[in-house]
């Protein structure tokens, strides 16, 4: 990239946000450096970019998404160890970066390994290379510059905690500020040195101001007030760790010496607190809100009623979950009601033909709310070492088919079909010196010989376990609960998944559709599924366990995920008389030591939570959400149990 067909600094409309956190970064390199994120066509590339020509004489350097371990932290000089036979480091990317700027675009699409090790290597201020046969440290102090689009995934949080400040762009909306913005465009496509000599004055201040301030940073001294203003807002902001206070006052010294002051006010701390601790912040537990009562509700169903009584005496919850003590029910004749009611439930399953128009009527068939939002899913399976086959775009796994990325180099453990050339030229070039002249420029033995290791995207298969129980119909639940299945499916579908679906209601779970790649026919049977009856949670576990048993011995190299969408409150009476709670944590028990990834989205919204629902999570070892949460969260994190 040349200097002089750059795009102005001062030319770039708007985005002051991004501007003055780039000038910060700029001129202390202490303050963590800087991740701008947005969506496509925001200018974060050009703002990124344009400081080039603003951090004269030092260099910027791009670091290429495909880069590998050796071009990023240096590895044998090949040239010298073939014509001396002796080891020497050749310096990567990270060691000419020193006391440079390393600009990485699009981040997030960076090896994740590669990425810490740089922030790391640059916190630690030094980089340990240990490979090929040769051990060698160099220092490390440089100022990352990072941009990414969240549409193509987002990076984890102790990796965002390493940069130390953030900032998000967006597009200008104010019509004369776009019109403004399609000028300065075409006039620089139109005379790129034209328009570039219009900036020159503004580019040569702001590049006197940056060398100024960083001439004055050294002598800004921090008061002990600042240091306490300092602590008190990033406690307030409820920040892991300490890297926020330091990266705070790092940042507002920046502030201090660009306004050409010698010590920091409290505005310093405040404007750099916006770049530093949005990232970090978390947000307090939100105490629960009261749903409306049933008498709110009108138009529920008597049956519903009925039903959700029948459920809280069937299933009685452990006295640590509810704000009072149990009850005895005994003394006032609701267990003859209890039993009245579940041998009338049994009676309806035996009902003859005639009466199933009847029982049509009580059942509901809810609409699937499309404006439903639901955050990103994440999935973070952890260190996967099985080799997977397969294509699609969420999941990285290595793969042995000759496809995807080349991360690294491995001693072949059978024969070489995909040769790592550079590696193999590095394993034979130290002992070219001890072996004959075979009339090649290079003598390669088969001990050189390495082999490549791939990495590729392929997508996942979900399962959806559904519970469409009555009690699931109560308030439009059902409705928001295929609005958040609905939305998966869509996520599914652009990351070209596998997905499955069973229903489980009245007294049994059934199949709906069976493992696929058309997401249109989920959809289909998502939008057809009705609800009413008893929750059979035990059997609609058991039938999911076992589909997935079933898809593992046809292909062990997948990983499905299975999705549970229940309010747990099972209620369907086992034929052995049996609880049908403590059936239900049993067969969740049971998918939790098959370690089976696994979500459970709870749809409990009554006043008085039982919280069986999370009790099956736990019993699975799968990730919890709450259905009223997810339209809040950023994103939906699917790890693998700690256990697998």
């Amino acid at each position: 990239m040349h200097t002089n067909s750059l795009y102005p600094f001062a030319a770039v409309v708007g985005q002051e946000q991004a501007k003055k956190a780039l000038l910060i970064a700029l001129v202390n390199p202490k303050a963590g450096g800087l991740l701008i994120g947005g969506r496509k066509g925001t200018a974060k590339s050009v703002l990124a970019r344009s400081t080039k020509e603003l951090i004269e004489p030092k260099q910027f350097i791009d670091l290429p998404l495909n880069v590998t371990e050796d071009m990023l932290f240096g590895s044998i000089d090949i040239e010298y160890a073939v014509s001396k036979g002796q080891k020497r480091f050749a310096p990567g990317i990270l060691a000419r970066a020193n006391e440079n700027v390393l600009y990485i675009d699009e981040v997030n699409l960076l090896r994740q390994e590669l990425l810490l090790a740089v922030l790391d290597a640059n916190a630690a201020g030094l980089n340990q290379v240990e490979r090929d046969g040769i051990s060698f440290t160099h220092p490390v102090h440089l100022t990352v510059l990072a941009t990414m689009n969240p549409e193509e995934g987002v990076l984890p949080q102790h990796i965002l905690d390493r940069f130390g400040m953030y900032v998000d762009v967006t597009s200008e909306m104010e019509l004369e500020q776009r019109i403004k913005i399609m000028r300065q465009a075409l006039a620089y496509g139109s005379d790129v040195a034209s328009f570039r000599k219009e900036y020159a004055t503004a580019t040569q201040e702001l590049r006197t101001k940056i060398a100024g301030a960083m001439e004055l940073l050294p002598q800004i001294q921090l008061s002990d007030a600042m240091l306490i203003l300092a602590a008190q807002m990033v406690s307030q902001a409820l920040c892991a760790g300490h890297r926020a206070e330091i990266y705070l006052l790092e940042a507002a010294k920046a502030l201090a010496a660009l306004a050409g002051r010698a010590y920091v006010l409290p505005k310093d701390v405040e404007e750099a607190a916006q770049f530093v601790l949005p990232h970090r912040m978390r947000k307090l537990p939100e105490p629960q809100e009261p749903e409306e009562s049933e008498q709110d509700n009108p138009e529920q169903d008597e049956d519903e009623s009925e039903n959700n009584d029948d459920e809280a005496q069937d299933n009685p919850p452990d006295d640590n979950n509810l704000p009072f003590p149990p009850v005895d029910n005994n003394d006032d004749g609701s267990a003859d009601d209890e039993q009245d009611e579940n041998e009338q439930d049994e009676k309806d399953e035996q009902e003859p033909q005639q009466n199933n128009n009847q029982r049509a009527t009580e059942e509901q068939i809810a609409d699937i709310d499309k404006g439903f939002r639901l955050p990103k899913m994440l999935l973070d399976l952890g260190k996967d070492r099985n080799i997977r086959r397969g294509s699609g775009k969420r999941s990285t796994t290595r793969t042995d088919l000759k496809q995807g990325r080349y991360v690294r180099a491995e001693l072949p453990k059978a024969k070489v079909e995909d040769l790592a050339f550079d590696a193999t030229i590095r394993a034979a070039a130290p002992f070219q010196k001890m072996r004959e002249d075979n009339g090649c420029a290079l003598n390669i033995k088969p001990e050189d010989l390495r082999q490549k290791v791939r990495e590729k995207r392929i997508g996942n298969t979900f399962l959806f376990a559904v519970d469409a129980s009555g009690s699931m119909g109560a308030r439009e639940r059902m409705r928001a609960v295929k609005g958040a299945i609905f939305y998966m499916l869509q996520e599914a579908y652009q990351k070209r998944d596998r997905v499955g679906m069973i229903a489980f209601r009245r007294q049994k779970a059934e199949v709906l559709l069976p493992i696929t790649r058309s997401v249109d026919l989920a959809q289909k049977c998502l939008a057809e599924l009705p609800t009413g009856g008893k929750t059979p949670l035990a059997d609609g576990l058991a039938v999911a366990l076992q589909t997935l048993s079933m898809l593992n011995k046809h292909d062990s190299e997948l990983e499905p995920i299975l999705v549970l969408v229940t309010d747990g409150r099972a209620n369907a009476t086992e034929e052995n008389g049996g609880d049908p709670v403590h059936s239900a944590l049993k067969m969740a028990e049971r998918i939790g030591k098959a370690k089976i990834t696994s979500v459970v989205i709870d749809t409990e919204s009554d006043f008085i939570k039982l919280g069986l629902a999370k009790r099956i999570a736990a019993a699975m070892g799968a990730n919890y959400y709450t259905l009223q949460r997810l339209s809040k969260d950023s994103i939906i994190r699917i790890v693998r149990s700690l256990d697998a």
